[in-house]
């Protein structure tokens, strides 16, 4: 019998991030001889190498060691079947992969509507959240999905001051979040 024990990696709802090392123990001391061999398949369909160290008494740490956010499958096999709840199942998330842009995250008027699009596409398993904070507190943004999985932001300041926008995928701030934006009062044109 062939037992997996701790390591992220089975816990199948975290969402790690790209980058990190993900770990499995796997112990191999009560099914006899054999080999062990892992493979993970990336996001893209390539495959992504797992390093495997043998620790004592046949047991074993298996590393994935991922570089971009989606979903990898990760294989593992014993004497060439598959170990009990292989093939792992790997969420991967990749915040700097992310990008905001638009008028929205710029100086404007009150009165202007602030559109702004955030581009995800290359970010894998997350969640979005977008806050705009201003002198009246929180404000509501909606939220649209676009082409290619942008998400198109707006939002309606209606006070003067100095605006706070915070962009998280995952809890995480994307590239250039949280921005800081004033609106001011349009001149009179007298």
């Amino acid at each position: 019998m062939i037992k997996t024990t701790g390591g992220r990696m089975l816990q199948s709802d975290t969402v790690h991030r790209a980058g990190e090392s993900i770990e499995l123990d796997v112990d191999t001391q009560d099914a006899g001889d054999g080999q062990l061999a892992a493979v993970a398949i990336g996001p893209k369909g390539d495959a992504v190498p797992v390093e495997i160290i043998a620790n004592r008494n046949r047991t074993f740490t298996l590393k994935l060691l991922t570089s971009r956010g989606g979903r990898y499958l990760v294989n593992v096999y014993f004497n060439g079947s598959h170990i009990p709840n292989s093939p792992f199942k790997v969420r991967v998330c990749n915040p700097e992969a992310i990008w905001a842009e638009g008028p929205g995250l710029m100086d404007s008027f009150v009165g202007d509507q602030g559109d702004f699009q955030v581009f995800t596409r290359d970010a894998g398993h997350g969640t979005l959240s977008v806050r705009v904070n201003g002198p009246k507190d929180k404000f509501r943004v909606d939220m649209w999905k676009g082409a290619d999985r942008t998400v198109n932001c707006r939002y309606n300041p209606e006070v003067a001051g100095k605006y706070t926008i915070n962009i998280k995928w995952e809890d995480e701030h994307i590239k250039g979040s949280p921005y800081t934006i004033q609106v001011r009062k349009r001149p009179d044109n007298k």
